[in-house]
């Protein structure tokens, strides 16, 4: 079947919608042609816009089409203009194409940051679990000062692209990506040209499945035994449905000795005249014919190298956690043992070949046999060997030596010998006490028996219905409801088991982030009250009625949402978002609010703009940490200070709600130990057009220095505006001659005044709820009051009932002791050990993920 073809539309335009009625497409758009067999006469075509899933007539004068890796590229970027101009560009996006793996690039890490950082291309290729998704993503491993910034260590919903330091790693679109001219080796703009390229994976020269780029029509070889068979390349591409094993090729043979007739599953891929003249491989192991890699020369060669046809049955796209060089402990043998007889028997050589072969049967009577282990999920309760071990699952994935899927248990107790606390060769996947973590084939992992028969392992997405959860079914509510009254009677109906958001199938993120949005405070209510125009489709009604009536109202009036109706929010958002995952796979909470916002159509909370350009919306904003001391404990104040500062950035106006995403994730990789959050924010210093007072005589500023903010010697870290007397007298310092300060942009009436008032006005805003994560597990704080000591604490997987297809228990609890860690100075708690803190202080503290402020009073009419 021949592939519809993808155009980009050059200029905005309105067409006949198939369903009736016209459609406006913005320039920038992306549109795959339905039919091409059915264009008309006029030259006009039907295509389905792909950010809006409208069919419209096209013409042919307003779009233009995309071919080879352009496509890919353009297609993972999500804004039409910035699309558009790229592909305006053609020899910035003919040098983009040839970005491969290992080449030094810069890279944005988000959208909001501006500034491009060092980093390397570890992986080229779509990111998306769908099979259908061919939209190509730079994964990209940051360098230099920039090591520590991203959000990733190469995995992206669970699944491992490349290997790197945890949040070191980010994942980006062509339009955040550039080449470092700088670093010497940076790919040259290739020649122009109309070469097809086909679908391939990027690897680096010194991998073993390294392999050149191939065409249709490319003269190749391949090993076979004591033979390198040749022929001509007639398929080059990933397999139907099997994008996950990498890209195949397809060869017609020179000489008899393949067994493939160009068909996959009943699927004709290619034309082979028979098929003992066809063969079908991985790309790994088919060579390129060159001068200095033909047959002749492979088989003239002396001393081949070993890995020049590594066999390696794993896909191209590598998915096994980073192995960490110089950090690997001798492991147990019992703990090796487990993880593979295989391994065990490469390394005894004395073993007799007759026992091998006896335990070569045993393993194949086994795996005939295996239990289905891909009903088993994170947190699924099972048992290992005989007589049974019995623990939790709490990682699942591939270790880099081990060709199966590995499941790291927690078991219920200790063993004198062969486990760690979640460490594996040095390496750390998930946190337990000492001694009750062990990894083990995932095959070889049963439910747990003691919970009755083997049970029939349901689909957890399907199973979320009223009827396998009619005991802890949650009513709905029609009518608005506010927040319940701050203080200790309001929290009263909040407090308990089965309280809160009841989690299931990975929702904690959405959960916990709901959780501190709505219960305690309505500065976001706007997006629940909003009516429908006639721009918006059925899907923002569904959505909105639903996280209304379904979701916040009965949180606030009985303290309770059952897991079905937040499974139904997912569901919603998976359809209207057009993205895949989000009713059963781990996702960030930036993702689920960057959907929510789309969906239902909100403006971003702040705007906030770098000098002299214009201004960006943002949802919430990231904080980037540079030159901060990491021994130190930061408050939040100050690391937003300091990120927006060395940015420079500041917000257009006062927000009325403001979500800060701290510097780091809360897994291994930790920017700080612990980070302070600050229960009152002063936005003041950090605004556009707003009086403020001198640093030094508290008179009306007039102008700002950015290059005082490090200077040591008077207030560092602190920010520096002057009037215009201390401004010359700070500036006159020949250690400050150097310095830039720049004016100062004042409201007009301010300006004539020349002073301030006598009461200067502050902009600030409270602290009211704090997302945390430990272990990949989220949970909330959230203030129920004025007082510093009224805290709650909600986790909507804090106990499990039942077995296998159990269900989890939410649960609010008070935590009031964390005020006193609130209130001490960051010295104070640089002297403490975050271990001895309470367990409650201690995850807020050292495990904070967002921030969660608002103005009171700009709320009212925000």
């Amino acid at each position: 079947m021949k592939p519809h073809r993808l155009f980009i539309a050059v200029r905005s335009f309105s067409g006949e919608a198939k369903s009736g009625g016209e459609v406006k497409v913005s320039k920038g758009s992306l549109l795959r042609q339905e039919d091409p067999h059915r264009a008309s006469s006029e030259g006009s075509f039907w295509a389905k816009v792909l950010d809006t899933e409208k069919v419209v007539r096209v013409s042919s004068s307003a779009v233009k089409e995309l071919t080879g890796t352009h496509a890919g590229l353009l297609e993972a970027v999500t804004n039409g203009e910035e699309r558009l101009g790229l592909f305006n560009q053609e020899r910035l996006m003919r040098r983009l194409s040839s970005l491969q793996r290992g080449d030094p690039v810069r890279v944005q890490i988000t959208s909001a940051s501006g500034q491009k950082v060092q980093g390397i291309v570890r992986y080229r290729g779509p990111i998306e679990k769908n099979k259908r998704d061919t939209s190509i993503i730079f994964g990209v491993e940051l360098v230099g000062s920039a090591a520590g910034k991203g959000f990733t260590d190469g995995s992206f919903k669970g699944q491992k692209f490349f290997s790197c330091q945890e949040n070191c790693g980010v994942f980006v679109p062509v339009n955040r990506i550039e080449p470092d001219d700088s670093v010497k080796g940076s790919p040259p703009a290739p020649p122009g040209g109309n070469a097809r390229e086909c679908t391939r994976i990027q690897l680096t020269s010194g991998d073993p499945l390294s392999s050149p780029g191939l065409e249709i029509g490319d003269r190749v070889f391949f090993k076979m035994e004591d033979s390198t068979p040749t022929g001509t390349v007639v398929y080059c591409n990933y397999l139907p449905k099997k994008m996950e094993t990498g890209v195949f090729v397809g060869i017609h043979l020179d000489k008899p000795v393949g067994s493939w007739d160009g068909y996959f599953k009943e699927r004709k891929l290619c034309h082979i005249p028979a098929p003992e003249y066809g063969i079908l491989l991985p790309i790994s192991k088919v060579q390129k014919e060159q001068p200095d890699r033909s047959p002749e020369a492979l088989d003239s060669s002396t001393s081949p190298p070993s890995s020049a046809f590594f066999d390696c049955s794993s896909p191209p796209s590598i998915r096994y956690p980073p192995r960490m060089e110089g950090c690997s402990p001798k492991e147990p043998s019992s703990l090796l043992h487990s993880l593979g007889s295989e391994k065990q028997k490469g390394r005894n050589g004395e073993r007799k070949e007759e026992e091998e072969e006896e335990g070569g049967e045993e393993d194949k009577e086994e795996e005939d046999e295996p239990y289905e282990h891909h009903l088993l999920e994170i947190n699924s309760m099972v048992e290992v060997n005989y007589p049974p071990i019995y623990g939790v699952i709490r990682w699942i994935g591939d270790l880099l030596d081990m060709e199966e899927t590995i499941a790291g248990l927690e078991l219920e107790e200790p063993l004198s010998s062969g486990c760690t606390d979640g460490q594996y060769r040095g390496v750390r996947y998930f946190h337990c006490p000492p001694n009750k973590a062990l990894f083990v084939r995932l095959r070889r992992c049963r439910p747990d028996s003691r919970f009755g028969m083997e049970q029939n392992l349901e689909n957890p997405v399907l199973r979320c219905n009223s009827l396998d959860f009619h005991v802890y079914t949650s009513a709905k509510v029609e009518e608005d409801t506010p927040p319940p009254p701050l203080g200790d009677r309001g929290m009263e109906h909040l407090l308990g088991w089965k309280k809160g958001i009841q989690g299931h199938c990975n929702s904690c993120y959405l959960d916990a982030t709901l959780f501190c949005m709505f219960t305690f405070s309505s500065v976001l209510d706007s997006m629940l009250l909003r009516p429908a125009d006639k721009n918006d489709g059925e899907s923002y009604t569904e959505t909105r009625d639903l996280l209304r009536t379904e979701i916040v109202n009965p949180l606030r009036k009985n303290g309770y949402v059952c897991a079905t109706k937040v499974m139904a929010l997912r569901k919603v958002l998976e359809t209207a978002g057009h993205s895949s995952g989000f009713t059963s796979e781990e996702k960030d909470p930036e993702e689920f609010l960057t959907l929510l916002f789309r969906v239902l159509k909100m403006d971003p909370l702040f705007q906030i703009r770098s000098a002299g350009k214009d201004p960006h919306g943002c949802i919430f904003y990231q904080i980037f940490t540079e030159g901060h001391p990491t021994q130190a404990v930061p408050t939040v104040q100050q690391l937003l200070e300091g990120s927006l500062i060395t940015a420079d950035l500041k917000f257009t106006e006062a927000p009325s709600c403001l979500i800060l995403q701290m510097p780091r994730n809360g897994k291994n990789f930790k920017a700080f130990r612990t980070i302070q959050p600050s229960l009152l924010l002063d936005i003041t210093d950090l605004l556009e057009d707003t009086p403020r007072e001198c640093c030094i005589c508290q008179g009306l500023a007039v102008t700002e220095c950015l290059d005082c903010y490090g200077d040591h010697s008077f207030g560092f870290g602190h920010i520096k505006q002057f009037c215009g007397t201390c401004s010359q007298q700070v500036h006159k310092h020949r250690a400050r001659r150097c310095h830039q300060p720049r004016p100062l942009h004042l409201p007009e009436e301010l300006s004539r005044m020349g002073h301030l008032p006598n009461v200067i006005p502050r902009q600030t805003m409270q602290l009211f709820a704090i997302l945390c994560i430990e272990t990949s597990h989220y949970v909330a704080f959230t203030r129920h009051g004025s007082d510093v000591h009224q805290w709650l604490f909600f986790d909507s997987m804090a106990d499990r009932e039942g077995g296998l297809n159990g269900f989890n228990i939410p649960r609010v609890t008070t935590c009031s002791e964390v005020a006193d860690y609130l209130e001490l100075s960051p010295k104070e708690l640089q002297d403490l050990d975050p271990k001895t803190l309470p367990p409650c202080a201690r995850r807020l503290l050292c495990d904070a993920y967002m921030c969660f402020y608002h103005s009171p009073s700009l709320g009212l009419y925000k």
